[in-house]
């Protein structure tokens, strides 16, 4: 397996368990899951893809 996409996915594996923990962390409070709750879900998701990408790029481009 190439180690580009070994890293990308531990990345990814990285951000989504950063999203569990928020969404469960989120639905014990007393107000329970709000919209705000799920702006930063979203956030998150995108950061993770984006650093995810990252990752990959500077990878690739680097010199063996």
């Amino acid at each position: 397996m190439n180690p580009i996409y070994k890293w990308m996915g531990i990345v990814l594996a990285a951000g989504v368990a950063l999203i569990v923990i928020e969404v469960r962390v989120a639905k014990n409070k007393k107000e329970g899951f709000t919209a705000t709750d799920k702006k930063r879900v979203v956030g998150i998701f995108w950061l993770t893809i984006f650093f995810s990408l990252l990752v990959g790029g500077v990878m690739w481009l680097s010199p063996d």
